[in-house]
């Protein structure tokens, strides 16, 4: 297949402004209360035809690469389309950070697999559940209060005019680690309500803002993790806000004028170029 004919999509990375831990479910998940979201912070797709299965070439090594399991669901739930597809997968966003970087690697490759094949959205969005919890947001993106296990989405009205600052950690964290690590005393002490903060960032009310951030694995990961501490003190002293994103590593801090990136509408797009 000509490369003129290949697509490239922006995968957005997500902070997480609000994080609770509400308990764990019978099913094994945890039951979640957090306001995601997306920044211009992205990995790259590059996907082009090829006559059969999946092919995945990527800047930086990733041996269980999410974008399999897509493809595998796809094939048995969906559809086993008569060729297959070629990616290119330019990581900038730090894996094992808390960014929701392969989350949103799988949304971008969903989205185009369900372009391509034109399928409904409901199936994209319960075939992105099957991946992962967090991905169904990503298909949508933007600002949302994410409950349940991550698949109930309350899109909300896009927040403006943020910037924000990542630092990123030389050790990443384990999701699946850092559940283990909570324990049942420690679900639900968030000081405020999500929505509180919400409506702080539409209203511009910079205390509720600094009182209202929570993020539930900084009472776990704190104590143990130094860097991630020193990370969080620095971006304090030149940020509004500053806190651990999803079950970390990473750190993000928010400014209303000096920052690396800024809130975006988007969980995935489409480049409008052809290569």
């Amino acid at each position: 297949m000509e490369q003129s004919s290949s697509r490239v999509l922006r995968a957005y990375a997500k902070i997480n402004l609000f994080l609770d831990v509400l308990g764990k479910r019978e099913d094994g998940y945890h039951e979640i209360i957090s306001l995601f979201q997306n920044i211009s912070l992205y990995d790259r797709l590059i996907i082009s035809k090829i006559d059969n299965g999946i092919e995945i070439k990527s800047n930086i090594n990733l041996p269980n690469n999410i974008l399999y399991k897509v493809w595998e669901i796809f094939r048995n739930k969906i559809k086993t389309p008569n060729y297959g597809f070629k990616i290119e997968l330019e990581k900038n966003i730090p894996i094992e950070a808390g960014l929701g970087g392969g989350s949103s690697d799988a949304a971008a490759f969903i989205k185009f697999l369900g372009d391509e094949f034109n399928v409904p959205k409901e199936q994209l969005i319960l075939l992105a559940a099957e991946v992962g919890s967090d991905v169904p947001f990503f298909l949508e993106g933007g600002t949302a209060i994410i409950k349940g296990r991550g698949e109930i989405i309350e899109k909300l009205l896009p927040i403006k005019g943020y910037k924000v600052k990542i630092l990123s950690m030389n050790k990443g964290v384990s999701t699946k680690s850092a559940y283990e690590m909570l324990k049942p005393s420690l679900f639900g002490k968030a000081k405020c309500n999500v929505y509180k903060l919400y409506e702080a960032y539409q209203l511009r009310d910079l205390k509720d803002i600094q009182n209202c951030t929570y993020n539930i694995f900084e009472k776990v990961l704190l104590p143990i993790r130094s860097d991630i501490v020193s990370a969080i003190k620095k971006l304090k002293k030149e940020c509004i806000v500053a806190a651990m994103t999803g079950s970390g590593s990473a750190v993000y801090g928010i400014t209303l004028e000096n920052g690396d990136y800024e809130f975006v509408t988007r969980g995935v797009e489409y480049e409008e170029i052809k290569l």
